[in-house]
C-alpha cells in the first residue's frame, strides 16, 4: 500500500474506462473514457495547478510573502486553491455570475478568498475576457501577486504533455488497446495542446478531434452565448495550438446536457457539461472510426447538481430534457394512510411498468 506525503501526491493516473450501454444500435463503437474526476479536486485542472506552481517555485518567482491570484470560471481555482493551502501560500479566485453555485461553496471551503464579477447582460455571456482583464489591473495595484494565466502558461500544456499524454501512451503500450481517435474539450488550450503532442509523437495516424460549445469561436463561428462551463472562449488562447489537431467540432447545450444526464442513467457516472460535449460527438462521430475511442472527461457532475442536472434549471433556460433523461421523485403523502399497499403499487407501476407490476 502506498502512503502519500500529501494529496498533491494522488493527482494524476486516473482511470480508463471502457463505456458499455451508452453507444445507441448503429453507433455501437469501443468507447473509453478518462475519468478527470478522479482528481483529489475532482477535475483535470489539479494537473496544471499543481504543474504551474512547481515549476513557479522553481523558478523562484514565489516567496513566502506572495499571493496567488487567477481567474477561474472554477475548476483551475478549485484546484490552485488545493495547491495553495498545502503550500501555505493565501489565493484570491476571480470568478464570474455564471459560475455553479456548488463551485463557489468548494472554493469557499477551501480559503480562497473570491471576488465575482457581475454584470446585468445576458447571464450565459462569456466574460472570461473580462475576469482576465481585472486580475491584470490588480497586478498593477498590489506587490508579490503571482498569476499562473492558465491561457499563456506554458507550464499547462507541459503538464499534460507529461503527464496525461503519458498516462494514455503507457495504457496503449500495456493493455494493447489503440485508440484510432481522442476526443478532448477545449477551452484554454492546455489539455488538448499536451495531450495531442504526447499522442502525435507516439503515433501520428490517431485522430485528435476538439470540441468546444456552439457559441463559442476557438474552431469560428460567430460568438454566442453558452452555458457549458469551462469550455470554449471568444478569444484564442496562446496555450491553445492547433497544429496536433485534426478536427474541431461544437456541440449544443441542448445535446451536451442531455448526454450528461444519459450518462449518468446508463452508465453510473455523474460528469460535467464539456465532459457531455465530448461524450455527444464521440458518440455520433463513432461511424468515422473503425477501432477504439477515447473520450477524456474533464470533470465530475457533482459541481452542477443544482444546474446540469436540476430539472428546473434546464426547463428554465430553455433546455428540454430527452424523456429517457427523466427521472422524477416520486411525492407520497401517507397523512392517514393505514394501507400502503397503493402507494407500493404506484412504485411498482413506475419502476416496472403496469404490464410487470401485477405480476411482482
Amino acid at each position: 500500500m502506498i502512503v502519500y506525503n500529501d494529496i498533491l501526491e494522488t493527482i494524476g493516473n486516473t482511470p480508463i474506462v471502457k463505456v458499455n450501454k451508452l453507444p445507441e444500435e448503429g453507433k455501437r463503437k469501443n468507447i473509453f473514457v478518462k475519468l478527470e474526476c478522479f482528481n483529489p479536486g475532482r477535475s483535470v485542472k489539479d494537473r496544471i495547478a499543481l504543474n504551474i506552481i512547481d515549476q513557479a517555485e522553481k523558478e523562484n518567482l514565489l516567496s513566502n510573502r506572495s499571493v496567488i491570484v487567477e481567474s477561474s470560471s472554477g475548476n483551475t481555482g478549485i484546484g490552485l486553491s488545493m495547491v495553495s493551502r498545502v503550500r501555505d501560500y493565501p489565493n484570491v479566485i476571480v470568478i464570474d455570475q455564471n459560475c455553479p453555485a456548488e463551485k463557489i461553496k468548494i472554493l469557499k471551503a477551501l480559503g480562497a478568498t473570491i471576488v465575482m464579477l457581475t454584470t446585468d447582460k445576458k447571464d450565459s455571456e462569456d466574460l472570461t475576457e473580462r475576469r482576465i482583464e481585472f486580475v491584470n489591473e490588480v497586478k498593477k495595484t498590489m506587490e508579490n501577486i503571482f498569476i499562473p494565466n492558465q491561457y499563456e502558461n506554458r507550464n499547462a500544456p507541459i503538464a499534460h504533455y507529461l503527464n496525461t499524454g503519458e498516462e494514455i501512451v503507457r495504457f496503449m503500450e500495456e493493455t494493447g488497446i489503440r485508440f484510432d481517435a481522442i476526443f478532448l474539450s477545449v477551452g484554454t488550450g492546455g489539455t488538448i495542446t499536451g495531450v495531442s503532442k504526447k499522442i502525435k509523437e507516439y503515433d501520428s495516424s490517431i485522430k485528435i478531434i476538439g470540441v468546444e460549445p456552439e457559441g463559442s469561436t476557438l474552431f469560428g463561428g460567430e460568438k454566442g452565448s453558452y452555458l457549458q462551463q469551462g469550455p470554449g472562449n471568444y478569444f484564442k488562447p496562446k496555450n491553445l495550438v492547433y497544429d496536433h489537431i485534426d478536427q474541431g467540432i461544437k456541440v449544443s447545450d441542448q445535446d451536451a446536457f442531455n448526454m450528461c444526464r444519459k450518462f449518468a442513467l446508463k452508465e453510473g457516472v455523474l460528469v460535467g457539461g464539456s465532459s457531455g460535449g465530448v461524450l455527444y460527438t464521440a458518440v455520433e462521430m463513432s461511424r468515422q472510426f473503425e477501432g477504439n475511442i477515447l473520450c477524456i472527461l474533464p470533470d465530475g457532475g457533482e459541481k452542477y447538481l443544482d444546474s446540469i442536472y436540476s430539472d428546473e434549471w434546464l426547463r428554465n433556460n430553455g433546455i428540454t430534457l430527452d424523456k429517457e433523461n427523466e427521472n422524477p421523485i416520486q411525492i407520497l403523502n401517507i397523512d392517514g394512510v393505514k394501507d400502503y399497499s397503493v402507494l407500493v403499487n404506484c412504485i411498482k407501476e413506475e419502476v416496472f411498468g403496469n404490464e410487470h407490476s401485477r405480476a411482482i
